[in-house]
């Protein structure tokens, strides 16, 4: 299975771009020296190449910040495992993005990244977990029969991501039909079983499609139908994450008045060098 990972990096980038400021000078104190910061941004999914690492400077409040503008386009990245040490190259097009195509994430194993660029070294670790093992409880779903459960096995102490995700799109659901809900519970919920990425814990995490990313410890969940507009088949798929994303997450409730960072485990700079493994089910809303 390959993942690809849109929403999360993008909001993340400019995020980063913006909490460096707070520790390198007061945006309201005009003789205050600018410093860019060097920043990192970086997912590796177990079972799939190295495609996206990105590498930048931080830029001042008062200017517009441009991705492309604050990506790095000749830094030395590197990655290492078990010993072995690999380059990554620049991706054609993209500034400030690096990647490897022929090495690719193993779960287990601690992978340790370097980026120098003039003036500058950052270095980060990440260890990759393993995949949990989700189950549901149907694959196929229809309005008022009974709701849609997905449990899931692993050994994190770290926490889970879940999305659910459209794969073939099929005519519309009527109102009735969605105040019929799933099962007698009507439009059922979420259990409490994780935090909306627009809420508390995850203020800074996919900010672009909030409503499609879930952080939670637990290991279960219990879809609302209110999350659906069409009928259609779906993916529902948990990530296993990295202790360096959890922080990132649980810490990334920001206070206006101090300004406080995110915990990076990034040395030289900031951002998030993070990991993760997934599986998913696939079910059919009829």
């Amino acid at each position: 299975m390959v993942l690809k990972f849109y929403c999360i990096p993008i909001a993340l980038a400019a995020s980063l771009c913006l909490l460096a400021l707070g520790c390198d000078s007061s945006p309201t104190d005009s003789q205050a020296e600018f410093r860019p910061t060097l920043y990192i941004e970086g997912f590796l999914s177990a079972g799939n190449p190295v495609d996206n690492i990105f590498v930048g400077v931080t830029t001042p409040l008062y200017e517009t910040v441009d991705r492309n503008q604050s990506g790095v386009p000749d830094a030395a990245v590197t990655l290492e495992v078990d010993g072995a040490v690999s380059i990554l190259s620049p991706r054609p097009g993209k500034t400030g993005y690096y990647h490897l195509p022929t090495l690719r994430i193993e779960p287990g194993k601690t992978y340790r990244l370097t980026v120098e660029i003039e003036g500058g070294i950052a270095q980060a670790r990440t260890t990759v977990p393993f995949p949990p093992t989700v189950t549901a409880s149907s694959t196929q779903l229809t309005p008022g029969g009974d709701p849609f459960t997905a449990t899931w096995e692993g050994e994190t102490g770290a926490g889970y991501l879940t999305e659910t995700v459209a794969r073939v799109l099929g005519d519309q659901i009527p109102l009735e039909a969605l105040l019929g809900g799933f099962g007698r519970g009507g439009f059922g919920g979420f259990g409490g079983t994780g935090i909306d990425t627009t809420g508390f814990g995850a203020l800074r995490d996919s900010l672009a499609e909030a409503s499609r990313w879930r952080y939670t410890r637990n290991q279960s969940t219990t879809l609302n139908l209110r999350q659906f507009s069409h009928y259609g088949t779906y993916v529902f798929r948990v990530f296993t994450i990295d202790a360096n994303y959890a922080d990132f997450l649980i810490s990334s409730t920001q206070d206006p008045q101090t300004l406080d960072e995110p915990r990076f485990h990034v040395s030289g700079g900031i951002g998030l060098f993070a990991s993760m493994a997934a599986d998913s089910v696939v079910f059919t809303l009829k």
